[in-house]
């Protein structure tokens, strides 16, 4: 477990940095030579928060509780600490972040066409791709969830589960190849989290298949999983 600091708090959730995120801070410092490769990726992650913060605040709605936003190497990710209750508060929890990205996404480049300034235009394009990228139907990212979510109508909780993370682990190849091939070194660093963690959803998913009707899986914000008395799907 990563070593977290608090930054502050935002619209009720607290948002925290990883000791990976300041790597990565560090790895852009010496490969750029200087502040400005720095202000970018900060930039960006304030970009990714936002994001996060759609999650967390349709969660909230939703009545799933989250204890914060925590930023790391590879992105960010709104902590929920129960599960969603059926389908379609996992679409619309998961959907929440890319339609703010895809908002953000739209300003940024209408601004940028009326003010002709840069930094519109490339807060506008980065948005864009963070919600598209978001929107790979790879669990554990949005698209994967939503996907997943989508599969439950027609089979299994568990089925579904299986059918989204071998989607996931295609992706995860594409990205390992991608990465090398193009030089985009943290795509393909991000290729193995990805198969892992579809591991750990197929494993999730079996643990709630065998809760009895009634209850379900939840973590703890220690990270330990409990029964609790709410439907699942």
């Amino acid at each position: 477990m990563w070593k977290t600091w608090r930054l502050g708090t935002l619209l009720g959730f607290p948002v925290e940095i990883n000791l990976s995120f300041l790597l990565l801070l560090g790895f852009v410092f010496i490969a750029l030579g200087g502040f400005a490769g720095v202000v970018i990726v900060c930039l960006t992650f304030a970009s990714v928060v936002v994001h996060e913060l759609g999650h967390a605040l349709v969660a909230r709605r939703l009545g799933v509780h989250t204890t914060g936003i925590e930023l790391g190497f590879f992105g960010g990710a709104a902590k929920m600490v129960d599960i969603p209750r059926k389908a379609s508060d996992e679409i619309e929890i998961a959907a929440a972040g890319p339609i703010v990205s895809l908002a953000l996404a739209g300003l940024g480049l209408g601004l940028a066409s009326v003010t002709h300034i840069g930094i519109f235009a490339w807060i506008g394009w980065t948005n864009l791709i963070l919600a598209l990228f978001n929107l790979i139907p790879a669990l554990p990212m949005d698209g994967g969830r939503i996907l997943r979510a989508a599969l439950t109508k027609r089979m299994s909780f568990v089925r579904a589960t299986d059918v989204a993370v071998k989607v996931s682990r295609v992706a995860a190849v594409a990205f390992a190849v991608g990465g090398l091939a193009l030089g985009a070194y943290q795509l393909a660093l991000l290729a193995p989290f990805l198969w892992l963690l579809g591991t750990r959803e197929r494993v999730m998913a079996r643990m709630t298949a065998q809760i009895p009707r009634g209850f379900a899986m939840r973590q703890t914000a220690d990270g330990r999983f409990v029964i609790d008395d709410r439907y699942r799907y």
